[in-house]
């Protein structure tokens, strides 16, 4: 739930432009890509939004499907395609299939927050008013990203646990 309940409706402010835990001049050039990191290249943007608004909405679908993934590592659904999914409904999802994502997800989140203590140190030394985003967006931020960084991974080990012993069972034929 960490990315849908956390990660999303904090973004979502950001995506409509709101400086929300931001600073509002440094944000409203990042949010329109004339911020730090572009150089002399700003962006216009993509598809009729701006750059930080676009660069936010995709972030935001990213976490939507992590938690949709992460929804289905604990449910039954993620052991047999649902339904509403035409040529697939009522088969066993193939166990690599959510595992993958899983696996890539936790190796990149888990990479990126060991740069957390460098960052968070440099972030509360170093503070100002010319930082786009403000010491509390990053503190609200932090616990949500480990909340996520702990639980995919549980979940991913859960349901690789329950597929293996499926497969185990059905193998030595004791049932499914």
């Amino acid at each position: 739930m960490a990315p849908v309940l956390g990660f999303i409706p904090l973004h979502i402010p950001w995506i409509l432009g709101i400086p929300l835990f931001a600073n509002p001049d440094p944000f409203d050039e990042w949010y329109h890509g004339r911020g730090p990191g572009v150089g002399d290249h700003p962006v216009e943007g993509f598809l009729g939004m701006p750059a930080g608004a676009f660069y936010l909405g995709i972030l935001c679908i990213l976490a939507a499907l992590g938690g949709t993934l992460a929804l289905g590592l604990i449910s039954d659904w993620g052991l047999t395609f649902p339904r509403w999914i035409p040529l697939l409904r009522g088969r066993r999802v193939p166990p690599w299939l959510p595992l993958t994502p899983t696996v890539l997800g936790s190796v990149l989140m888990i990479g990126y927050s060991l740069t957390l203590p460098t960052q968070l140190s440099e972030q509360l030394d170093t503070s100002s008013p010319q930082d786009i985003f403000t010491t509390t967006g990053v503190l609200i931020g932090l616990p949500l990203l480990v909340a996520w960084e702990i639980a995919l991974p549980m979940a991913g080990w859960s349901y690789y646990r329950r597929t293996r012993r499926r497969s185990l069972r059905v193998r030595w034929g004791q049932g499914g």
